[in-house]
């Protein structure tokens, strides 16, 4: 095979564009080329029965370009941006950082691109970005493997047939020319206008076909935010929160530490405001119907009904003596605790703050902005401003669409990085109405379930391979910047639509120019990640109080309340073939490779359910069987479904997993439905979750206190003064001591730990069944404990990796010598010495050590390759893995310390699952410094060891939680 590909490479290192192709084509003319191609990768040539020898191998082109050539692709040819703290005299086998920004699972970051020799290999968060800090999420963390996942498309496919961009040209050609006059029968749909770049590009496209129509349509949308605005305002204002200023929150249903916009930053400036040895200690009122990370932090999370919450809000306003704001029902929820909220906010005027979530409908988000008016919290915890790209209602899109292509007025369809096929309610009936377009077009990353419904299907450029520019939460803006060539033959939305424009420039200048700034601000730009000044100024609005006139309460109707939630991790469905995120555990449930169907422990009780029995969901029409999960805090009336399961097309990874949410949800009402019926199949199904018990089991790994008790007794949570003498011999300590301190009142369980360790070191996943059968593979786990009763349990979640033992368990057991300590107090895991017998697992208390029971790596597909990092070894089967500190971190600053003849510096080392952390929950350093960060939270009174009793003497640490209930509501916190 080398001769053949030797003349390949050689032909096609100067072709470029079309021209790749037509070399290729004039190549595997010859019978010969055929047969030796179709050896070397019989797979492809079974995609399709119809493809034939000249498709076939224009599909094979991509692969070639990577596995055939022997490197994988390099950075493109317009000229990329390293980060500005990194000097451009970096030796090649160092890592280059870049700066880009990501939008994942409905928010938007800036992020530093890790890259080995071209290859982006781990994600981390952007310092300079202000919605980002150097935090990231899951999905965030994610996106590497999405860049090099396999099942990726790869060429256009028309009508099931490989095909090219020059096709697709000639299509463009007839399409121009058929729309020439103005536009009408010509449609575009897109996901929500993040992209100033692509928002300019719309009103070009609107000016040059004014007879067409733009949609915008997202399953996990902000509707109800932007018109409860509208409703108070007059215009759909967005609002920044700031919570680092706010003393007292009430979060109406708004899970704004997990899936709400702005999450990284709230995160921070919330747990900023908790520091128990700080003086002021915020305090977090939530009401909502199902558990969410922010109601696990809550100070007071009651459970309510979603349909009651605004009624709560009402009374609550009324206590408040907000003028025109009556209740006029009752939300169920007692006297007492809604005059102790009232009083709570009244006393901290002017920083306090009230926020609605999503799920609320809009009187409600109204109703918010008016009580922060009320309570003086307009330009202090909360500003206004104007969104400069446009915002069209998703519903409201999504109805007009499909009203259009029932009606026969829709000639051509473009639909840009989207999958109405699946992930619209069940109502619209999108699949059949699109069927009646003549002619449509898909730009998406997968051939996904709408791309098969499309004659035309168009692979997409990944973030990481485009230019772009998009908009955070608070109005920032920021560029996409790419750090490889795409992969495969693909375009980017903006390619896509400047090819219907005409557009001639350049990707890169495209979105230069967007911002008309010259070359030096734009070299700065990429460098830093931020575009300057950027966001937009904050209004001082005034509310107008007619919306209460508009409201309406929300009749009692028969059966259940059925609500929606985006999922945790793989969210509108969009990350379904993502194995690290099928595989992170849900922060709540611990589940993982499926959805499930919330009850409460009352309605378990009443239908006699348990974890795992399958139930028909019915509502208006519509059903749908789903598993069921008890789970505690529940509000008692209310069953919730997550989104994103029931993938019938999304990859080898994601298909076929859970059940399909959507084919209940309708249009008119996405988040909440009132009428469920529920009734038992008989069938039990199997989940795979990595928690199988919910309490403490009287030993408090979890250690918390009330605010008033701490600072009665500081040192509540250290039991020894001292550690209690040991059999073994004290370990001489090296030049250093590494160790790390995990902070539980920081901590929100978000996961995102546990997917940036695995992105760092190379840990598979292992697929459900194995998950079942408890051999989850993560380093880093997080726990969840309930406490109390299981209608309203507080919940406290805990990360756990190798607790790196100076008196190790694992140590002594180990019939090798494969599990040791080094001279800086590292238990250090030698792969080659194990032999497999687990001994040291079952010695090993905390559980945190993981042993390779399959060859769950894939040692064989090229791109998962060319993902890993370089620095961490692959690990076979037959060995047994933990935590290691990110050793390889550790000892690339030791080289470059001792280079410059210096000690390593305090922050220097950042472990995978620091650096990700929103909240800076997680510590580590040299804990014989007595200044390092690490040693400085180790001597705080809060300072506990897990098992202290076990004296195993654990170089990982905790410190207990505060909470920081009302004096008067103490019993029920």
């Amino acid at each position: 095979m080398s001769g053949p590909l030797d003349a390949l490479r050689t032909r096609l290192a100067d072709a470029r564009g079309p021209h790749y192709w037509r070399a290729l084509e004039e190549l595997v003319e010859q019978p010969a080329w055929c047969a030796r191609l179709s050896e070397a990768f019989p797979q492809l040539s079974q995609l399709e029965p119809q493809l034939g020898r000249r498709g076939f191998l224009k599909l094979l082109g991509a692969s070639l370009a990577l596995a055939g050539l022997g490197a994988c692709s390099r950075p493109p040819q317009e000229e990329i941006v390293p980060w500005v703290r990194r000097p451009d005299q970096l030796p090649p086998a160092l890592p280059r950082f870049y700066a880009s920004t990501l939008a994942c699972a409905g928010d938007v970051a800036g992020v530093l691109v890790e890259t080995h020799q071209g290859r982006p290999t781990k994600i981390e968060g952007n310092p300079a970005h202000p919605t980002s800090l150097g935090a990231t999420t899951p999905a965030m963390q994610a996106a590497v493997l999405e860049l090099w996942d396999p099942d990726r498309s790869q060429a256009p496919v028309h009508k099931g047939v490989a095909s090219s961009w020059d096709a697709f040209g000639d299509e463009v050609r007839t399409l121009a020319t058929r729309f020439a006059a103005d536009g009408r029968g010509l449609h575009v749909l897109s996901g929500r206008l993040d992209s100033p770049t692509l928002a300019v590009q719309r009103e070009a496209w609107l000016k040059r076909f004014p007879g067409a129509r733009w949609h915008a349509y997202e399953a996990v949308d902000e509707d109800n935010a932007l018109a409860g605005a509208r409703l108070a305002f007059g215009e759909p204002l967005r609002a920044r929160y700031r919570f680092d200023r706010a003393q007292v929150v009430l979060a109406l249903e708004a899970d704004f530490l997990g899936a709400m916009l702005g999450a990284l930053r709230h995160g921070r400036d919330f747990i900023g405001g908790r520091d128990p040895q700080a003086g002021a200690f915020s305090r977090l009122y939530v009401m909502e119907a199902s558990p969410t990370l922010t109601g696990a932090k809550a100070d007071h999370r009651w459970a309510l009904g979603s349909a009651h919450i605004g009624m709560a809000a009402l009374e609550l306003g009324e206590l408040l003596g907000v003028p025109g704001v009556h209740a006029t029902q009752s939300s169920g929820l007692s006297t007492r605790r809604l005059r102790a909220l009232a009083q709570d906010l009244d006393a901290q005027h002017g920083s306090s703050l009230v926020l609605a979530g999503r799920t609320q409908p809009a009187w409600v988000h109204a109703l918010a902005h008016l009580l922060n008016e009320a309570l003086g919290n307009v330009g202090h915890t909360v500003e206004y401003y104007a969104p400069p790209e446009p915002w069209t209602s998703s519903a409201q899109g999504l109805r007009e669409l499909t009203a259009a292509m029932a009606d026969g007025q829709v000639d051509t369809l473009l639909i840009l990085d989207g999958n109405p096929v699946y992930a619209t309610p069940a109502d619209a009936q999108f699949a059949a109405h699109l069927a009646k377009v003549p002619r449509r077009i898909h730009l998406g990353l997968y051939r996904d379930e709408t791309a098969r419904a499309c004659q035309w299907h168009l692979p997409r450029t990944h973030a990481l391979e485009a230019w772009s520019d998009l908009r955070a939460a608070d109005g920032t803006a920021s560029a996409v910047q790419p750090v490889i060539a795409p992969l495969y033959d693909c375009r980017s939305e903006h390619e896509l639509l400047a090819l219907f424009l005409g557009d001639l420039q350049s990707p890169r200048a495209r979105v230069q120019g967007t911002w008309q700034v010259d070359e030096a601000a734009w070299r700065a730009i990429l460098q830093n990640g931020v575009i300057p000044h950027s966001a937009p100024p904050a209004q001082p609005p005034r509310v107008d109080r007619g919306f209460l006139e508009q409201v309406t309460m929300p009749e009692d109707a028969p059966g259940l309340e059925l609500l929606f939630a985006p999922d945790p991790t793989v969210w509108d469905g969009r990350y379904a073939n993502n194995g690290w995120l099928q595989e992170c555990p849900k922060p709540l449930t611990t589940l993982t490779w499926s959805n499930v169907a919330l009850v409460s422990p009352e309605l378990a009780l009443a239908h006699e359910l348990k974890n795992g029995d399958a139930l028909e969901l019915r509502i208006d029409g519509r059903h749908t069987q789903a598993p069921v999960w008890v789970m505690p805090g529940q509000a008692a009336r209310s069953v919730t479904v997550y989104l994103g399961y029931g993938r019938r097309h999304a990859g080898r990874v994601g298909g076929q997993l859970g059940f399909d949410a959507y084919a209940l949800r309708s249009t008119d009402a996405p988040w909440r439905s009132d009428g469920l019926r529920i009734n038992r199949t008989g069938a039990q199904l199997a989940l795979a979750t990595t928690q199988r018990h919910h309490a403490m089991e009287g030993r408090e790994p979890v250690r918390t206190s009330t605010l008033e008790a701490f600072r009665a007794d500081p040192a509540f949570a250290q039991e020894h003064a001292q550690p209690p003498p040991s059999l073994y011999p004290d370990r001489l300590h090296g030049e250093y001591a590494w160790g790390m301190s995990v902070d539980l009142n920081a901590c929100i369980g978000c996961g995102a730990c546990t997917v940036a360790c695995q992105a760092e070191n190379n840990i598979p996943v292992v697929g459900a069944e194995e998950v079942e059968r408890g051999r989850e593979m993560h380093w880093i786990r997080i726990d969840r404990y309930y406490e109390g009763d299981a209608r309203a349990p507080r919940i406290h979640h805990q990360p756990v990796p190798c607790m790196h033992c100076e008196h190790a368990p694992c140590e002594v057991v180990c019939p090798v010598g494969a599990t040791v300590h080094d001279a800086e107090g590292l238990n250090v895991q030698v792969y080659n010495r194990c032999v497999g017998t687990r001994f040291c697992s079952n010695n090993c208390p905390y559980k945190v050590r993981r042993f390779n029971f399959l060859q769950y790596s894939d040692l064989h597909t090229e791109t998962l390759k060319a993902q890993r990092n370089p620095d961490v070894s692959v690990r076979n089967r037959g060995v047994m893995e933990k935590c290691t500190y990110c050793i390889q971190r550790i000892q690339t600053a030791h080289i470059a310390a001792d280079r410059e003849g210096r000690r390593i510096a305090d922050g220097e080392v950042l472990t995978a699952c620091q650096a990700v952390c929103p909240t800076q929950a997680i510590v580590f350093g040299d804990q014989q410094d007595p200044a390092s960060a690490v040693s400085r939270q180790k001597a705080s009174p809060r300072h506990y060891t897990l098992l202290e009793e076990l004296n195993t003497r654990p170089r990982t640490t905790y410190l207990a939680a505060i909470r920081n209930p009302h004096p008067a509501l103490e019993d029920d916190a």
